[in-house]
């Protein structure tokens, strides 16, 4: 008996494991977004610096500094998620302030090429991440049943068609919403004009609330009114947490017209806690509801990945830059994400400037991914994502005059990803269109 409560206690561990994996993968989901100038430029400005939002990548960037500086941007994006291959989409709009900072830079009494020229201090906003999003996926040919899924798993309800190994047919309604915030503190010193340093700390704050709606029908089954044998799962999930993480970083001139530069954040550390609430309903000659009740898991600490970031840019005189950029995440429970960036910046008259950038990324997990069912089903929300690819194009105008800047950027993302409804069934492959209006207001000091 003690090694069969052994045995039960491990698989559910495991199981745990797995679901907490899918829910710090989606915690440690990142969107390209900050000043219009950083998203007109794809991201690729850890060499380059010179902006708040580059700072979040590279705090060696906060060095090139000169003046004191207050910035603060507004972001609206239109998102259409359709599934591939069939005629339903949903969308959604958003508005929210991305990015709001404060530079304040400190120069020496008596200025020289050599030794410390500048020592800068920022503290700075950035929203990372938006979650907000509806999904919908159909299928009519018929698969697994949810509910042969729970009577494998031994969930103890009385669900009719438990032991169906076939539905007729099943859908997926999603509906997610919150945010990932970042505060960072960050010092940057300039060492003669060549040689650029700095450190920061990063604050998270995460909330992502997640609704879904499930439902499958059986063929040639009805109950006394004339509706299908179905079983339905309506479930939701709140996660809500903090965390911090430390960054240090530099920005090396070797050459007027060459910059390196090298970012490196450590994983983030913290606390999670979890909410679920859901109901499972089957349709039958009576119709039989099964409530999981509301459910608050113990706070959970959690580490999400590493971040690495590499780039090179080009000084092309006087008529602008020219940068690429490699950026790397790495978390044990989660495959490593590759991100490749590259930006241009090109200067037709002196105070104006205008930018494009590219941008690839791969997946967080190419392996499968699911969400953990235990005997109790406390925890009813059986769907889950995996992202399979993202892609930015952005362009962006600016103006920096003596007093004020202004800058305005449009950027369109490509996300690909399959959605699941549960893991016995196959993905409903998503795409997602968004597009993103980025307009930046700052004020700085001579």
């Amino acid at each position: 008996m003690k090694t069969h409560r052994y045995i039960a206690a491990f698989v559910l561990c495991l199981l745990s494991l797995g679901t907490w994996s899918q829910d710090f993968a989606r915690l440690a989901e990142r969107s390209l977004t900050g000043t219009a100038r950083y998203v007109g430029m794809g991201g690729a400005m850890t060499a380059i610096g010179g902006d708040p939002s580059a700072v979040h990548d590279n705090p060696a960037a906060l060095g090139l500094y000169r003046r004191a500086e207050v910035l603060v941007s507004f972001d609206y994006s239109y998102d259409r998620t359709q599934q591939v291959g069939a005629n339903t989409f949903w969308s959604k709009h958003l508005f929210h302030v991305p990015q709001a900072s404060l530079v304040l830079s400190f120069s020496r009494d008596k200025m020289t090429d050599e030794g410390v020229q500048f020592n800068n201090l920022l503290f700075s906003y950035k929203r990372v991440h938006s979650f907000g999003r509806n999904m919908y996926g159909v299928n009519r040919d018929g698969g697994p049943s949810l509910g042969a899924l729970l009577a494998c798993t031994e969930v103890q309800w009385d669900i009719p068609f438990c032991h169906e190994p076939k539905n007729n047919g099943y859908d997926l309604m999603l509906n997610e919403n919150g945010h990932v915030d970042e505060f960072v503190a960050d010092w940057s010193m300039n060492i003669s004009n060549r040689v650029f340093v700095g450190a920061g700390l990063h604050i998270m704050s995460y909330m992502l609330s997640s609704t879904g709606s499930y439902k499958e029908t059986f063929a040639g089954l009805f109950s006394d009114d004339g509706k299908p044998y179905s079983n339905e799962n309506r479930s939701e999930l709140i996660l809500n947490g903090a965390g911090c993480a430390l960054s240090m970083g530099a920005i090396w001139r070797p050459l007027g017209w060459l910059r390196l530069g090298l970012g490196m954040q450590s994983p983030t550390l913290g606390s999670v806690n979890t909410y679920t609430d859901g109901e499972l309903w089957a349709q039958t000659d009576s119709l039989r509801p099964s409530y999981a009740g509301e459910a608050r898991m113990p706070s959970e600490r959690y580490r999400l990945p590493a971040h690495l970031s590499l780039s090179t840019a080009f000084q092309i005189g006087a008529y602008g830059l020219i940068a690429l950029q490699y950026d790397f995440r790495h978390a044990s429970y989660m495959d490593d994400v590759h991100s490749l960036r590259a930006g241009i910046e090109v200067i037709p008259v002196l105070g104006m400037y205008i930018n494009a950038g590219y941008v690839y990324e791969s997946t967080f997990k190419n392996r499968e991914m699911s969400v953990g069912i235990d005997p109790t089903f406390v925890r009813q929300d059986t769907y889950f994502l995996q992202p399979r690819s993202s892609q930015y194009a952005s362009f962006a105008i600016g103006y920096r005059g003596s007093f004020v800047l202004v800058q305005a950027a449009y950027q369109y993302r490509l996300q690909r990803q399959n959605m699941y409804a549960h893991e016995n069934v196959p993905a409903f492959p998503m795409r997602s269109d968004t597009h993103r209006i980025v307009f930046t207001i700052g004020w700085h000091r001579n």
